[in-house]
């Protein structure tokens, strides 16, 4: 395992295109830090963390590293804008944009997301997705591609903008549209807070 940790260290530092700091740590999911320049992958139990979970992890966070800017969170606090929001919408557009750059991050990225689901990392084995509210239902259809995911023909819309969003702007400005849309078309049961599921 820890040989294997060195190598995809090294994968991890030539997919970024930059010296990247890779640190492994007892945690319970992975993370990019922007102004560190740091990849923090967790350390599992080996039956937990199948090797497609682990280049998954890779593939998302060199995504941050090459297409998430360093203000962008700034842009979203100074304008008011939902972090939920903005980090699932980003995670749709930086995967993307990984796959587009590296194709074998594809299959990767379907694997890695089946393992996921089956240990039940985003909380979902006991709930009714169809129930949940939109933001989390686009998450999820983004990371997992489930596509029994059901979306009203307004909602579909709104997974259609996800899908199209090309740069930081557009991805804030989808945040911002789509939480007000929500807080207007919504019932006020539905828990409106994104993170009923893990980014």
């Amino acid at each position: 395992m820890v040989h294997m940790m060195k190598n995809k260290s090294t994968l991890a530092k030539l997919m970024s295109e930059e010296d990247i700091f890779v640190v492994h740590k007892q945690m319970e999911t992975a993370y990019f830090d922007s102004k560190k320049r740091e990849l923090g992958l967790p350390i599992w139990k080996d039956e937990e963390m199948t090797a497609d979970i682990y280049d998954l992890m890779v593939g998302h966070e060199i995504g941050h590293a090459l297409w998430t800017p360093l203000d962008m969170l700034e842009s979203a606090a100074i304008r008011k804008i939902d972090h939920g929001f903005v980090n699932i919408l980003e995670d749709a557009r930086i995967e993307k944009k990984a796959k587009r750059k590296y194709p074998g991050l594809v299959g990767v990225f379907n694997r890695g997301y089946v393992d996921l689901v089956k240990k039940d990392f985003f909380g979902t084995a006991k709930k009714n997705i169809d129930s949940m509210n939109l933001i989390d239902r686009i998450n999820l259809f983004f990371k997992s591609g489930d596509t029994t995911i059901s979306f009203s023909d307004e909602e579909k819309v709104w997974v259609e903008k996800t899908a199209a969003t090309e740069t930081p702007d557009e991805v804030l400005d989808l945040a911002e549209e789509l939480y007000a849309w929500m807080e207007e078309n919504e019932s006020e049961t539905d828990n409106h807070d994104s993170g009923d599921s893990p980014s």
